[in-house]
């Protein structure tokens, strides 16, 4: 399996692997109810335990589970501000997924299509080995449009549940932006 860079800038994101130190800076803006409408987390409870669970991503893949996780803290560059996280899990299986989230006084800015570019770029040696793959909320048309400007085309409709209601997932699949389908 090739390796990958572990860290990274576009031109105003710094990319840092995510520690259990950048809780204690995203724990408040994550905390903005509209951050998970269309996602299946809550909002952590507390700043201990959202720190537990950087702790837990940070010590990286489970033994002998045939996964890989990687896993960002996003960076701005021009005032050092730490704005999101973006994900990225190869499973057993060869699948590849990634996802992001992005503080809402952030959003509407081109970050998540900036960032989503930079780990596209980071998996391109990953690719020839599984599809990489993204799950949106059929009623997101933000992050369908972060999807579809990096090269992602929807490939199935999945039925979800979100948040105890009924709701349908779009999983998209990359293809790239050079792609003809």
């Amino acid at each position: 399996m090739p390796s990958l860079t572990l860290s990274g800038d576009t031109p105003r994101l710094r990319i840092e692997p995510l520690t259990e130190a950048h809780a204690d800076e995203l724990f408040r803006s994550f905390q903005h109810p509209e951050l998970y409408r269309f996602i299946p987390e809550r909002p952590h409870r507390s700043l201990e335990s959202m720190r537990a669970e950087y702790r837990e991503f940070a010590g990286g893949t489970p033994a002998d589970s045939g996964e890989i996780w990687l896993n960002w803290a996003m960076r701005l560059k021009a005032d050092g501000t730490v704005i999101g996280t973006l994900q990225a899990t190869r499973f057993a299986d060869g699948s590849q997924w990634l996802g992001y989230k992005l503080a809402p006084s952030h959003w509407g800015q081109g970050l998540a299509s900036e960032a989503v570019a930079w780990l596209i770029r980071m998996l391109e040696n990953w690719l020839p080995y599984g599809p990489l793959l993204a799950a949106v909320d059929s009623r997101h048309p933000a992050s369908q449009q972060v999807l579809r400007k990096n090269g992602f085309v929807k490939l199935r409709d999945e039925a979800a549940e979100l948040h105890g209601e009924a709701s349908t997932d779009w999983i998209y699949i990359y293809r790239s932006i050079h792609s003809t389908l």
